[in-house]
């Protein structure tokens, strides 16, 4: 998935340069944050795999047996990303010690807040919906203009998706774990209706940033496209734990087309 996570500090930058009017600016400080959300993501990953030990059904790729250094190395890489995030800025270098602290909270065996109902979609929400689009941001080191904190919400509302609808395919695994994450505690059908429920929170937002003048008039043309992400969420909701993976997958790659569509909007 490392693309589409590299597409979230671009989207921080890009906000950057659509709020302060700009042409292409800065582009050597935010280039590296692209190495450094790499060492993130990869970081993240490898203290996941350490904790689970997974060979179940895996994500956008496949099952392989996990190192016995998976957890140095995930450590060695979440320290490494800091200082590659501290040439595009300080604040770019804060977000990216961030996200490994919330990595390290996600997976570390005594913490294991990823397997708590709540905890693990809201870390990863915050870590890739806020911390992320803020490091490219921040390469900008230009001041926020006024009411642009309205719009951090957003991206951590709308990636709460995601996170929640790929418990469903994980279910027994986490169930054999000891973990008590949301699909263990209320089903595969729970997670879709709180995936569905994030997304149209953050629907509802976007469209309520136009009246107050952070988004163009036409990017409520968006919205039948996000609405269509969700209705289709909706019709996969009885047949939850039958789908596996491929709700996962189908539920990301349409929220990257409704994204794409977003962005060409605003732009």
């Amino acid at each position: 998935m490392l693309p589409f996570l590299l597409l979230l500090p671009a989207l921080g930058y890009g906000w950057g340069h659509w709020e302060h009017r700009l042409d292409l600016y800065a582009p050597g400080r935010f280039l590296w944050t692209l190495p450094a959300w790499t060492l993130v993501h990869a970081g993240t990953l490898w203290l996941n795999a350490a904790l689970d030990r997974d060979q179940e059904e895996v994500l956008f790729g496949r099952a392989v047996e996990v190192p016995t250094q998976a957890a140095r190395l995930g450590l060695l890489a979440l320290a490494l990303a800091v200082p590659l995030a501290a040439q595009a800025s300080t604040l770019s270098a804060l977000a990216a010690a961030g996200c490994g602290l919330l990595a390290i909270a996600y997976s570390h065996p005594r913490l294991r807040l990823k397997a708590r109902p709540l905890a693990g979609p809201l870390i990863n929400a915050l870590g890739y919906g806020l911390l992320s689009p803020l490091a490219g941001w921040a390469a900008l080191e230009l001041p926020a203009r006024p009411g642009s904190a309205l719009v951090l919400p957003l991206l951590p509302l709308g990636l709460l998706a995601p996170f929640f609808v790929a418990q469903v395919h994980q279910e027994e695994a986490d169930r054999s774990r000891g973990y008590r994450t949301l699909v263990v505690t209320h089903g595969p059908q729970a997670c879709v209706r709180a995936a569905s429920l994030a997304l149209a929170l953050a629907l509802a937002w976007g469209l309520l940033l136009i009246p107050l003048g952070l988004a163009p008039p036409r990017t409520a043309l968006g919205a039948l496209a996000w609405l269509g992400v969700i209705l289709w969420l909706e019709r996969q909701r009885p047949r939850a734990a039958q789908a596996g993976s491929q709700l996962a997958q189908g539920l990301v790659l349409r929220m990257a087309l409704a994204t794409v569509l977003t962005i060409a909007l605003v732009a």
